[in-house]
């Protein structure tokens, strides 16, 4: 009598794991829907960000959407600044990537999940080019209209833009069949603060002091203990303004408290 109650509960217990993982699966490919969606604010944005907080489990499906060809022109974005923007307000949200290719929108959280740098982030956009096409534009365009025209004179033709997508798929690909056995998000963090690399030390302290999504097993302890040693040896090597501006930052404040693993 014991062994059949102990079979059943061992059936009923292979059942509800099995479902949990179903829903589980179920609700990344949702989320993965809402990435690949038109509307920025309403589904790519929020999708994005829910998706950070699945952490290694959706980097193979990041890898795979490098490969996606698919050209999706976003909508809703307001203040969004970004390649495909072609009218600016004068303040808004900045993000250096072309993510009207679906390809690059993978690479976009990919780099922000993992804190590489494939290379996906673009030259066209970037603060001094955003800067010359304001001053510009101010007299012909905003002072008539209240808004600037954006016309990146920088644009990669887009056949070449095919090939470098390719190149940084096939990079990217690579770092992760080396790397899928041992990654996790701590190991993540503490590699990129050790780079030496600009983009991705801007990624991990913007993530360190202002993020919120999960980081499994990061505890107060651990983070004074293995990460802002790290950074306390950082302060007295790097040479990037604005990393050495992140640095004092942080160490007055410390880690964001909503990335602290409140399971531990």
């Amino acid at each position: 009598m014991k062994i059949k109650t102990s079979i059943i509960l061992l059936l009923i217990f292979s059942f509800l794991c099995s479902n949990a993982q179903n829903l589980h699966e179920a609700k990344i490919d949702s989320l993965f829907v809402n990435f690949k969606k038109e509307s920025f604010y309403e589904k790519v944005y929020p999708a994005k960000q829910e998706l950070e907080n699945y952490q290694k489990s959706i980097i193979p499906e990041l890898i795979n959407l490098l490969k996606n060809e698919d050209f999706i022109k976003l909508t809703n974005t307001f203040d969004l600044i970004y390649p495909g923007t072609t009218v600016y307000y004068g303040h808004g949200y900045y993000i250096p990537y072309d993510i009207d290719w679906i390809s690059v929108r993978s690479g976009w959280l990919l780099e922000d999940l993992t804190f590489q740098d494939f290379g996906y982030q673009s030259l066209e956009v970037n603060n001094e080019t955003l800067m010359k096409l304001v001053k510009e534009n101010y007299y012909k365009s905003y002072l008539k209209k209240g808004t600037y025209e954006l016309d990146w004179k920088r644009k990669t033709s887009v056949k070449k833009k095919a090939e470098i997508r390719k190149v940084l798929s096939k990079k990217a690909e690579k770092w992760w069949k080396k790397n899928q056995k041992r990654w996790n998000k701590i190991a993540a963090i503490k590699e990129a603060l050790q780079s030496n690399n600009e983009n991705r030390l801007r990624n991990v302290f913007q993530y360190l002091r202002n993020g919120d999504s999960k980081c499994d097993n990061l505890t107060r302890e651990l983070y004074n203990n293995e990460i802002k040693p790290i950074i306390v040896a950082l302060k007295k090597t790097n040479e990037y303004p604005e990393v050495q501006e992140q640095i004092e930052l942080i160490l007055k404040e410390s880690v964001s408290s909503k990335l602290l693993d409140k399971s531990k």
